[in-house]
């Protein structure tokens, strides 16, 4: 079946249901564009997204997602559509040694970067040289120019930061945030992290965590929500090829040979699809050919069921172990007691094997939880999403490409791009908000769908 251009709304066709895709369709039916999203899977959200654990029934998530008052436009996108009470407002950080003391990281009613000072100094985890090293090295940082680049840990080196100071805390938020090697952190994204969470505001730093599995936040209520804006969602849609027919025409090949026309496409898929997509098409812009310097670095997730609770905290920052942070997830219908243990950039780990990582995480946990050693394991289970995000190396925007390509009527969705931020669920929404800002400019609308930053 052909779907013909319509002659009063320039058709665009988004491939792709990811935090990307949904952000332009919703952007673009909003202003009166006609709007086609294309999904191969039978579901939406694409990485953040949740499967039914066989042995428990249970709905878990392949990772961890974790959000922050500074996403201003995850934000904005999860409140437009009604589904912002799904995510929990967390004001408190804490940060656990392996002796089982704990620091509590809380702003205070100060002005920002002044809101931290107090949970700053009490850190037990940190000695008074290193507090002050810290300090000036946040603050020398924060001098920065924000288009400056160089691998971090040799800025680190150059200004006054110890081995400990590194191992304790720069890297603990970095490899977090970024997903990426310390080795590798570039200073622009690491400069980014500590100014947009320590220092423009004193409520950015605080986490938002869902409260439902990622397929319920990103699920029916989104659905109806886009149809109800005029979206046609066509779900389980494998696309084939997409095709320049002339200047200003596309088709869009199924698997199933349908073919649907467009005036424009936005491709919100993986950036290792894309060249693969457009076949020879891509050589047309050479911004698609630079996809290839990307990297990607895995998340690895160790999922977690006890016969009793092990902890009363909701998260835990873990310091000197493998395990980064652990997660409460609440009880499930059979009283078990659920926790995620995330390791972000757990490509080296992952060469043990999922057995080995998860008696590893488990040998590691007692000294943090003394409950653990009263309570049973019913049930582990280890999630690898191997190409989790791209890593934020130094010199990584390199390859990152604009949305707009210099292929008429081609635009590129996703965190890869450049939206001014790391691989985040942010940096995918805001990649969509710009891609229909792009094709409406184009329609000639001079319209704003990107949120201002937290100040």
């Amino acid at each position: 079946m052909d779907i013909k251009l319509g002659t009063k709304k320039a058709i665009t066709v988004v491939i792709g249901g990811g935090l990307a895709g949904l952000a332009a369709a919703g952007a673009l039916s909003g202003h009166g564009q006609k709007v086609i999203l294309i999904e191969s899977k039978g579901k939406i959200g694409g990485r953040a997204t949740s499967f039914v654990d066989t042995a428990s029934g249970d709905l878990i998530d392949n990772c961890q997602h974790v959000s922050m008052k500074c996403c201003t436009n995850l934000q904005y996108f999860c409140e437009e559509i009604g589904i912002g009470h799904y995510i929990k407002d967390e004001p408190s950080m804490f940060w656990r040694t392996p002796d089982g003391k704990t620091s509590l990281f809380k702003g205070a009613q100060l002005p920002a970067p002044l809101h931290f000072a107090k949970s700053f100094l009490d850190a037990h985890f940190l000695s008074w040289n290193e507090k002050i090293r810290l300090s000036l090295g946040m603050a020398l940082l924060r001098l920065t120019k924000e288009d400056e680049d160089a691998p971090f840990l040799e800025w680190l080196a150059n200004h006054f930061q110890s081995q400990r100071c590194i191992e304790r805390f720069w890297a603990p938020v970095l490899i977090s945030a970024l997903n990426t090697p310390m080795e590798k952190v570039g200073l622009h994204y690491a400069r980014k992290v500590f100014v947009d969470v320590f220092w423009k505001n004193t409520k950015a730093y605080q986490l938002g965590l869902p409260v439902v599995p990622l397929s319920r936040l990103y699920g029916e209520e989104v659905i109806t929500w886009l149809e109800k804006t005029g979206v046609e969602i066509r779900l389980g849609s494998a696309v084939k090829k997409v095709g320049l027919k002339s200047d200003s025409s596309w088709e869009v090949i199924l698997d199933n040979s349908e073919v649907i026309n467009a005036d424009n496409i936005v491709l919100a898929v993986p950036f290792q699809r894309v060249a693969d997509l457009l076949g020879p098409i891509a050589h047309l812009d050479p911004a698609i050919g630079m996809l290839q310097g990307l990297r990607t670095a895995p998340i690895t997730s160790v999922h977690l069921w006890f016969d009793r609770p092990i902890t009363d905290l909701p998260h835990v920052v873990l310091l000197d172990s493998i395990g980064q942070w652990l997660f409460s997830r609440g009880k499930n219908d059979q009283e078990e007691y659920y926790y995620q243990v995330v390791i972000s950039s757990s490509a080296e780990l992952l060469k043990s094997g999922h057995d080995t990582v998860l008696k590893t995480v488990m040998a590691e946990l007692p000294s943090f939880f003394a409950d653990v050693a009263k309570a049973q394991l019913i049930r582990g289970r280890v999630v690898s999403e191997k190409q989790a995000t791209f890593e934020s190396s130094y010199g990584v925007d390199e390859f990152r490409p604009m949305q707009t390509t210099q292929i008429k009527g081609l635009y590129l969705a996703g965190d890869y791009t450049q939206t001014g931020w790391p691989a985040t669920m942010e940096g995918a929404v805001r990649s969509g908000y710009l891609a229909a800002e792009r094709i409406l400019e184009n329609e000639g609308k001079r319209v704003r769908c990107l949120q201002p930053d937290m100040r």
